[in-house]
């Protein structure tokens, strides 16, 4: 009976660090299309690009591209001896070849996802392209061990003719810890990035010397922005310039983060229940031992 339930609390034990030391996943988008207002009729804009451009990850970690628009590949930049790509979601796909080379199986379509073990992949940057449009360009930077995740968006794009009023993803999911930096890809148009405190007032700014509303004529703002997000929750934040309040409830130019508790913590409860079984099971082998000695003793 012992014998058996030390077998069960390893297995326990194994079961729990294995889950413990389990890889993460990280998400990037590729491409998209915009079409509706506050374009023309018939008026379509295309996202050649990954969203975010880079990420950085730990090695053994899983890299999920998801094609959202269009026709693009995950080719990376560097290749091994013999020429071929370090990894490559087309492999059949062929530059040279253009549009006579785009038929079934050899692009990523638009809803499918090409996946990345990086267990292979030693720490460093690897650079990566879209055959199609080669300057769509992304980054992965690999390191060893735990480290600070950095996230980036976009607040508001567009061009002197026309502006988008809206941070990209919307919506993002991250881990405790992680840096959230945004981009201002409109040096045209000003943005702020605000984070409301849950009792009022502001918890975090961009530009805190702004107040709410049209900005002053002279009014640049910085072209980046970062937060850590060190607490789990959802936090919502917004435009002081862009954004106004309905109900209590904002809209307009508004976004969400929702920071989900970091695998570090999970991973080390884990491992105390963990260790606490393989203790037991340690000591009820050794009880068993010693019981079977003194019944064979004369």
């Amino acid at each position: 009976m012992l014998a058996m339930l030390s077998v069960a609390l390893f297995m326990t034990f194994l079961f729990s660090a294995s889950r413990s030391f389990a890889a993460t996943t990280h998400d990037v988008y590729i491409g998209g299309v915009t079409s509706g207002a506050p374009l023309a009729p018939g008026g379509v804009v295309w996202f050649n690009g990954y969203s975010p451009g880079t990420i950085r990850i730990t090695a053994g970690d899983t890299v999920t591209w998801h094609l959202v628009g269009g026709v693009h590949t995950v080719t990376s930049a560097d290749t091994f001896s013999n020429g071929s790509f370090v990894y490559d979601s087309s492999p059949l796909f062929t530059p040279a070849g253009a549009l006579a080379d785009m038929g079934p199986g050899k692009l990523l379509a638009p809803g499918s996802v090409y996946e990345l073990d990086t267990s292979s992949l030693a720490p460093g940057t690897y650079h990566y392209f879209c055959k199609i449009h080669p300057g769509m360009t992304g980054t992965l930077v690999v390191v060893a061990g735990v480290s600070t995740v950095t996230v980036q968006a976009t607040a508001g794009w567009g061009d002197s003719v026309y502006a988008v009023q809206a941070f990209a993803p919307e919506n993002m999911t991250v881990v405790q810890g992680t840096i959230v930096q945004w981009r201002l890809a409109n040096p045209t148009e000003p943005h702020t990035i605000t984070g409301p405190a849950p009792g009022g007032g502001i918890a975090w700014d961009s530009s805190p010397n702004l107040p709410p509303g049209p900005p002053p004529v002279l009014f640049v703002p910085d072209t980046t922005f970062n937060h850590t997000f060190s607490s789990a929750g959802t936090f919502t934040y917004l435009c002081k310039v862009h954004a106004y309040q309905v109900d209590r409830s904002w809209v307009g130019m508004v976004g969400t983060v929702i920071v989900e508790p970091a695998v570090v913590d999970t991973s080390s409860t884990l491992l105390t229940v963990s260790y606490a079984a393989l203790a037991v099971a340690v000591v009820a082998l050794l009880v068993g031992i010693a019981a079977l000695v003194r019944k064979r003793k004369p």
